[in-house]
């Protein structure tokens, strides 16, 4: 079976099923091939953007945002280039794209799940910076992690919401997942990204963080997302910081040489921002 795991099989085969997949602007797939080619063209990008006057607008809505502290008016997206770089801007259209790719899903608080990622995302960026990684990179992967769900949302509805009742009653969601479909949302999350033409880092990282613990050789990035993961998971459920220091797996950390006690002050500013979630997905 060419080395193929039944798993992947089945994965596979969902996108080879009646399903309308997302699809992104022109301009966001360019920049998405970019990720990887140090020799990017700034000029040439930011023309494209200007170009289009819906992204050019979320994108600076974005810029201005709370959740990412520009820390004074972007008017243009040659301000925000040069405000908050062009690695950070490129970043800000892929969210847009990525997003934007994504509207209404079935029994799925669209809203409710941005905000989640998004603080999932920001959180992997502080995780990356504080183990001097790239931070837009780590981003991305936050941004992506859980995309497989809203497909298979997409997909499945009835079966998916059910599995959401078990695992706000406790449940492993991977485990349920991989027991009625035979695969996860991260395996079908990271198919939809190399479709999408997104560097291997971030597959990587979006189809393996569900396997970090159980895993040898672990993906940076993928630690990055699990840990942005849990730690999400910890402080939507109120968990004392006490317990969260007390429970972090510094074993699997030691590599990232992470700073315990700045990461989690760094946390709290992330958690007091003012909640503009409507803003960055307004259309």
């Amino acid at each position: 079976m060419n080395g193929e795991t039944t798993s992947c099989r089945h994965y596979k085969s969902f996108f080879d099923r009646a399903l309308e997949m997302p699809s992104m602007s022109k301009v966001v797939q360019e920049l998405i091939t970019t990720f990887s080619d140090p020799k990017a063209n700034i000029d040439s990008i930011a023309k494209k953007i200007r170009l289009d006057q819906a992204l050019s607008a979320k994108v600076l809505r974005m810029a201005n945002s709370a959740r990412y502290g520009a820390g004074r008016k972007v008017a243009s997206i040659d301000s925000a280039i040069v405000t908050l770089g062009f690695d950070a801007v490129r970043t800000l259209v892929v969210a847009s794209g990525v997003t934007g790719a994504f509207k209404k899903v079935p029994h799925l608080d669209m809203m409710a799940y941005w905000r989640e990622t998004f603080l999932v995302a920001n959180i992997s960026k502080s995780i990356a910076k504080h183990a001097g990684m790239d931070g837009e990179a780590a981003f991305t992967c936050g941004l992506m992690h859980s995309v497989g769900m809203v497909l298979m949302y997409l997909s499945d509805a009835e079966n998916m919401h059910r599995i959401e009742t078990l695992v706000k009653n406790g449940a492993n969601r991977v485990e349920l997942e991989r027991s009625q479909f035979g695969y996860d949302y991260a395996e079908v999350g990271a198919e939809l990204a190399k479709r999408w033409n997104f560097p291997d880092n971030i597959t990587h990282a979006i189809g393996q963080h569900t396997t970090v613990p159980t895993s040898t050789g672990i993906d940076p990035y993928a630690l990055i997302v699990y840990l942005a993961c849990n730690l999400v998971k910890a402080t939507l459920h109120n968990v004392p910081k006490p317990q969260i220091l007390g429970s972090f797996p510094t074993e699997l950390t030691q590599p990232l040489n992470l700073n315990l006690v700045a990461l989690m002050e760094e946390l709290d500013k992330l958690l007091a921002q003012e909640d503009d979630i409507d803003q960055v997905l307004a259309a």
